[in-house]
């Protein structure tokens, strides 16, 4: 596809993902749409085909850049995998805080980017100099990652759909346990979830590494 006349010169396939990332941020996934991107881009909606062939190739690219602020976080200098994948965790839970309307869209899509593939083989290389199995490593990625996906889902619910008191308090049990439920638990309850699948997980490595 040829270059639109009308594009702005300072149109370039990383504005165009950077400013659909932030429109998906205001209006959630179900009021984006390319003719608002070309709006806040000051473009025609065709123009932004001239780099992303089509919208889904834009979706995989936003997908990219959330996925490239968890790599930031984790870095490149931890050894273990175990502890790897603990940074990973609390990573990916903060991108769902950063871009709460987003991260649905992060949480349910298959990745397709070679940068994310390239992030994650560097995490299961470093359980392969570890010795651990690569269907431990398998186990160990799908139990982690729906873990962080399920609880970060379930917190963005929470923040739309609040229970109320007076309906919590109609049931005692419900009304003393779901104290803890509350937002300012979160931190603590999710680092508590994870340092029980980590440990559990940690054990099931030690047994199956590779000979």
């Amino acid at each position: 596809m040829k270059r639109s006349k009308h594009a702005p010169r300072d149109l370039t396939a990383e504005r165009i993902r950077d400013v659909a990332l932030a429109l998906i941020d205001r209006t959630g996934l179900d009021g984006f749409s390319t003719r608002k991107l070309g709006e806040a881009l000051g473009c025609e909606a065709m123009a932004i085909y001239y780099y992303y062939p089509s919208k889904e190739a834009l979706l995989d690219a936003v997908v990219d850049q959330m996925m490239a602020g968890v790599a930031a976080e984790v870095g490149t200098e931890t050894a273990d995998w175990v502890d790897a994948m603990r940074k990973v965790a609390h990573a990916y839970r903060n991108v769902a805080r950063l871009h709460p309307k987003a991260f649905p869209l992060l949480a349910t899509r298959r990745f397709a980017s070679e940068s994310t593939y390239a992030f994650l083989d560097e995490l299961f290389a470093l359980a392969k100099k570890q010795r651990i199995t690569d269907r431990t490593v398998a186990r160990f990625y799908r139990v982690v990652s729906s873990y962080c996906n399920g609880f970060a889902l379930n917190e963005l619910a929470q923040r739309r759909e609040p229970t109320t008191a007076s309906q919590r308090a109609k049931f005692a049990r419900i009304a003393a346990v779901s104290a803890y439920l509350e937002p300012e638990h979160a931190d603590d309850t999710f680092s508590f979830g994870l340092e029980v699948l980590l440990d559990a997980l940690a054990q099931a490595a030690s047994k199956r590494k590779a000979a």
